[in-house]
């Protein structure tokens, strides 16, 4: 894909002990910080943005238009299934990073009356309900 590590063009890394997770390709990557070579964790051909890697380093969140409009997906580290975490429909939905607890912080305008007002949310990686969170309106 590229002739050498100056070639490539990687957007939002995210280091987690000694794994490097970005966007290149319009998908979502895993390196090791020692070097060697990269993995892609997506296949979607579609715009993502935003990977981070959980505090255990087992998972990555993101956020992808899949679909359309912006939405939270979980994947494990090693590949498997992604997981779609929100159906929003929010233009303005984006993945933040993670609890200490180990949800997935988001943050979205959804649900509200002025795309100027988005909340905070975790949400559990299993797919339940997540919740907003009391800390006003964010960015």
């Amino acid at each position: 894909m590229f002739d050498s590590a100056s070639d490539a063009y990687i957007r939002f890394p995210h280091v987690r002990g000694d794994v490097v997770t970005f966007v290149a390709d319009d998908d979502v990557w895993l390196a090791p910080l020692a070097g060697g070579r990269a993995w892609r964790l997506t296949a979607d051909r579609a715009p993502v943005s935003s990977p981070r890697l959980s505090p255990d380093g087992s998972m990555v969140a993101w956020t992808s238009r899949r679909h359309g409009p912006p939405e939270v997906y979980v994947s494990p580290v090693d590949g498997g299934t992604a997981r779609r975490l929100t159906h929003w429909g929010a233009n303005r939905t984006a993945t933040r990073g993670w609890t200490r607890d180990g949800q997935v912080l988001a943050v979205s305008e959804a649900g509200q009356p002025s795309i100027a007002r988005s909340w905070a949310h975790s949400l559990p990686v299993d797919g339940a309900p997540g919740r907003r969170l009391p800390l006003g309106v964010v960015d």
